[in-house]
């Protein structure tokens, strides 16, 4: 006699809805749907929600540590100028860059402030088993945003518009540029550790 296997053993594909048998898997090993080829289960080596809720936490202060120091100290024929990051955006509008300092404070501080933020509500949600509103949107937001988050491509720029400066006058780096090192690199291990896949089967689970 064939006994029905219990609910819980299902999973359900977040693309097309079709019920998939859940089992163990190994290393390097992925379960996907049958029907449309959706990647459902991982076995999530490397990637934990509590850690990425951690690194976002971190994140949201090493953000606002970095914006409010100067990053770099510029020095010519006596001159002296600290610089933030507003300072050059503010810098490329006022000389008629306007939609190349929009973009680049979209980049660099508004879509990695918003990321984080998406970040900490979709982990905060899921580690505390809140069934907050607006997660399915939220976690959208945070797939479209990790994508515009140049925080560490703007600190490279740093390092070459240093050496290129090096030619005009003296340039000595502040606070803020160590502010900046370790944001960037918080940034890309909360990218590295936020399973956006196992939040989404979350919400499928908890039909919010």
């Amino acid at each position: 006699m064939n006994h029905p296997i219990p609910s819980d053993l299902w999973l359900i594909c977040p693309r097309c809805h079709a019920e998939c048998l859940d089992r163990n898997l190994a290393k390097n090993e992925y379960l996907r749907c049958t029907r449309c080829g959706e990647e459902i289960k991982t076995p999530f080596v490397g990637r934990t929600i509590p850690a990425a809720w951690a690194l976002s936490t971190t994140g949201l202060i090493l953000m606002v540590l970095a914006n409010i120091y100067p990053i770099l100290s510029f020095s010519i024929a006596g001159n002296s100028q600290a610089s933030l990051i507003v300072t050059g955006i503010a810098g490329l509008w006022f000389q008629g860059y306007g939609l190349l300092s929009v973009l680049v404070f979209f980049c660099v501080i508004a879509a990695p402030a918003l990321y984080l933020v998406t970040v900490w509500y979709a982990c905060a949600a899921w580690c505390l088993h809140r069934r907050w509103r607006g997660l399915p949107a939220i976690l959208n937001m945070a797939a479209f945003l990790e994508s515009w988050n140049l925080v560490p491509v703007f600190s490279v720029a740093c390092v070459v518009a240093t050496v290129k400066l090096r030619t005009l006058g003296s340039v000595r780096w502040e606070i803020g540029a160590f502010w900046m090192v370790i944001y960037a690199l918080c940034i890309l291990l909360t990218i590295q550790f936020f399973d956006r896949k196992k939040l989404i089967l979350y919400v499928e689970e908890e039909h919010l």
